[in-house]
C-alpha cells in the first residue's frame, strides 16, 4: 500500500496538511517569496526542491524526445483519464464526482483500496521522484507549459509517512487530470483561503482514495459493538484498508460514518502512537512492513527505465542516467554499478 521506492535491478537510488507547492511558469527564484510571505519556510531548500524538479523534467522531455511513443502513449492515457473530470461550480462536490468517475474508469469497485498512486501518475505522464523536503512542504509539482500533454515531474516529501504521502500523490493527481493552471499552489492545514483548485484537489484526494459509500460499508462492518472492541482498533483497520494518514483517516470517519469526534481523542492526543494503535489490533506487522521503506528517497521508475534503455543504445551518456537516480555528485560510483549489472553502451 505505502508508495513503491521506484528503482530498477538493483541500481542504488540516492537513497494534516501543512503545505503542498505546485510549481508551473512561476521562476523559481520567484517561488520563495511568493511561500515566504505565507509560511515560514526556507528559501534555499524551497529553490533546491524546485531546481531538483525542474532538472528532472529537462531529463523527461530529453529521454522523451529519444522515446516519442512513449509521449503518445502517456497522453494518450491522460486523455483517457480526463474523460472521469467533472465541471461545476461547487469545488468539493465535482472533486467527489471526478473521483468516483475515475474509479469506475480504472475498474476500481466501491470497496476497492486504491494500489500506486506513483505508477497511476507516472502512467498519465508526469514523473514521480520521492525526496526530503522542508517540514511544511508536502509536495511540488514543476510543468512544462509548452506541452499540450502537460508532462510534469512531482516530488514527494520522503520524510512524511506513507499514507500522509499517499494522499499528497492523490492531490497532485487531481491537478494534473484537471490541468490546473495556477503557478503556484499552497496548501496550509486549516486554511480558509484556499482557492477552488485547491479545495478541489484536497476533496479529490479523500474521496478517490476513500470514497463515502465504502467508508460507510467498512464502517458497519468494523465499528466497535463488545467490551473488547475499541474506537482504536477500527482506526488501526481503517487506516491500513484505505492507506490513509491517521489525521485523514480520522476526518473521514467523522464526516462520513458520523463518529463521534470525542471517541477518537485518545487516539489522536499528543503522546497517542500509532505504533500502539496497530498494535492492539494486531496489525503491527503489517505496519511496519508498510513503514520499512517509507522514507527513503526514489526516483522515478518510468525515466529510469528510459535512461537505461537510452545508455544501453548510446543515447544518453552517465550524467543524464545519474541524474535520474538522484546521484549527479556520484558518476564514477554510478557508472560502476551499470557496468556490474550489464548495462553497457551498445558500440555505435
Amino acid at each position: 500500500m505505502a508508495p513503491r521506492r521506484h528503482q530498477l535491478a538493483e541500481l542504488s537510488v540516492c537513497s494534516g496538511v501543512s503545505l503542498a507547492v505546485l510549481v508551473g511558469d512561476v521562476p523559481v527564484n520567484n517561488v520563495a517569496r511568493v511561500l515566504r510571505s505565507s509560511a515560514s519556510v526556507l528559501e534555499e531548500d524551497i529553490q533546491a526542491a524546485c531546481r531538483r524538479a525542474e532538472d528532472a523534467l529537462e531529463d523527461l522531455k530529453l529521454l522523451l524526445a529519444w522515446y516519442p511513443q512513449e509521449a503518445i502513449r502517456t497522453s494518450e492515457a491522460a486523455d483517457y483519464a480526463r474523460r472521469a473530470v467533472a465541471t461545476g461550480s461547487f469545488a468539493k462536490g465535482v472533486a467527489a464526482q471526478t473521483a468516483e468517475r475515475l474509479r469506475d474508469l480504472l475498474d476500481l469497485d466501491d470497496e476497492e483500496p486504491v494500489g500506486d498512486i506513483a505508477e497511476l501518475i507516472e502512467n498519465l505522464g508526469a514523473a514521480v521522484i520521492f525526496e526530503p523536503l522542508p517540514e511544511p512542504i508536502q509536495g511540488v509539482t514543476v510543468r512544462d507549459l509548452s506541452q499540450d500533454s502537460w508532462q510534469a515531474v512531482v516530488l514527494v516529501n520522503s520524510t512524511t509517512w506513507w499514507g500522509r504521502q499517499r494522499y499528497t500523490l492523490a492531490h497532485e493527481l487531481c491537478h494534473i487530470l484537471y490541468r490546473d493552471s495556477h503557478g503556484v499552489f499552497v496548501n496550509r492545514k486549516d486554511d480558509e483561503d484556499m482557492d477552488d483548485a485547491e479545495i478541489r484537489a484536497e476533496s479529490f484526494a479523500r474521496h478517490f482514495l476513500a470514497p463515502d459509500l465504502a467508508v460507510r460499508e467498512f464502517w458497519s462492518e468494523h465499528a466497535p459493538r463488545g467490551v473488547y472492541d475499541t474506537y482504536g482498533v477500527a482506526l488501526a483497520k481503517f487506516m491500513m484498508h484505505f492507506g490513509l494518514s491517521r489525521r485523514a483517516s480520522v476526518r473521514t470517519l467523522v464526516e462520513v460514518a458520523d463518529v463521534p469526534e470525542e471517541a477518537m481523542g485518545p487516539y489522536t492526543r499528543t503522546g497517542a502512537r500509532i505504533e500502539t494503535i496497530m498494535r492492539e489490533a494486531g496489525l503491527e506487522e503489517q505496519w511496519n512492513r508498510e513503514c520499512a521503506t517509507q522514507h527513503a528517497r526514489g526516483a522515478s521508475n518510468w525515466c529510469l527505465s528510459m535512461a537505461l534503455d537510452a545508455y544501453r543504445q548510446s543515447l544518453v551518456g552517465v550524467p543524464t542516467v545519474a541524474r535520474v537516480l538522484g546521484r549527479s555528485t556520484e558518476l564514477v560510483e554510478v557508472e560502476r554499478e551499470l557496468c556490474e549489472q550489464g548495462y553497457r553502451p551498445t558500440p555505435r
